[in-house]
């Protein structure tokens, strides 16, 4: 049995399934890594891990300053468990829109939060979260810039965020080596896809790594997306210019809706809208591979905070 000092112990290092019942009847092998499992229940848990204490190595966070960060959910949860394990205060700047338990884990945590209106007409589709987040890091700036002893993660623009998510893809290539022949992740502010995209293609040139998209979104982040200094672009914008993804494909929220529905009745998996959509993509991707052709995806987070809002957001 294991035996751990600290919760944070257990971020990471979590188990890859090959989905039986989604994939029934394919040739090819369908894996999903189960990142649902981290603690606060989010991949982001690796990100806001990384970020904290690569900031506090060399200095820009020391005992007693302030985290901040806009977030539309996951980051926020997570640098809010992160943050209070390690005693910082935290404040979190969230769209108005997100879901009343989204809002009330960050609270649980002991974080404080201040909703943004980022208008109402986004309230029932699907979104990117890096859409919705420019408004929050707009005020985010402004209190770093008039504020002392404020951290602000920049989860959009901060190396850290796609260098947990390196970690997060060598962790896939040690558990299945080098027979990968797809990879598929939404991108949300890009750390995930980009982290796990430059680790497999520098081992598998060929692998092919697909971004997966909310369809009803207005932001098609990596072909139209318009540069904020200090602001927008950032990993999103080193994505574009890596050329580290092969395809982009757009999900409909309903199609999201139906695919995690799925994952919860017949792999017992619960998970958030877009462990659905990322699902969904790598089945289709599956079906068009032969015997012995395997794609991966990620399950990023647990179905629980898409209980009264259960929409795409990535």
């Amino acid at each position: 049995m294991q035996l751990i000092k600290s919760t944070l112990d257990l971020i990471g290092k979590t188990p890859l399934k090959r989905l039986e019942a989604i994939g029934k009847g394919l040739a090819a092998s369908l894996w999903a890594k189960l990142e649902n499992l981290n603690p606060s229940g989010s991949l982001k848990d690796r990100m806001a891990l990384q970020m904290i204490e690569d900031a506090e190595k060399d200095g820009r966070l020391q005992r007693g300053d302030t985290i901040i960060e806009s977030s539309s959910g996951n980051t926020a949860i997570a640098l809010s468990y992160v943050g209070a394990l390690k005693g910082y205060r935290r404040i979190i700047f969230m769209p108005k829109i997100m879901a009343a338990e989204k809002v009330e884990m960050i609270k649980r945590y002991g974080a404080e939060i201040r909703l943004v209106d980022v208008g109402e007409e986004a309230k029932d589709r699907s979104l990117h979260g890096s859409y919705v987040e420019v408004p929050g890091r707009m005020m985010c700036k402004k209190m770093e810039e008039e504020t002392t002893g404020v951290w602000w993660a920049r989860q959009f623009s901060n190396p850290s965020n796609y260098k947990a998510h390196m970690k997060l893809g060598e962790e896939i290539l040690a558990q299945l080596g080098n027979k990968i022949d797809a990879f598929v992740a939404s991108v949300g502010t890009g750390g995930t896809l980009f982290g796990v995209g430059k680790v497999l293609k520098e081992r598998i040139p060929q692998v092919r790594v697909i971004a997966v998209e909310p369809a009803d979104c207005p932001y098609v982040t990596l072909t139209n997306f318009k540069v904020i200094e200090g602001v927008t672009g950032g990993i999103l914008k080193e994505i574009l210019e890596s050329k580290v993804v092969d395809e982009i494909v757009a999900v409909t929220d309903q199609e999201a809706v139906k695919m995690t529905r799925r994952l919860i009745q017949e792999e017992g998996l619960f998970v958030g809208v877009s462990s659905g959509a990322n699902v969904l993509t790598a089945l289709r991707v599956a079906h068009d591979l032969g015997k012995g052709g395997q794609v991966v995806t990620v399950l990023p987070d647990r179905g629980d905070r898409y209980i009264t809002s259960e929409h795409y957001v990535t």
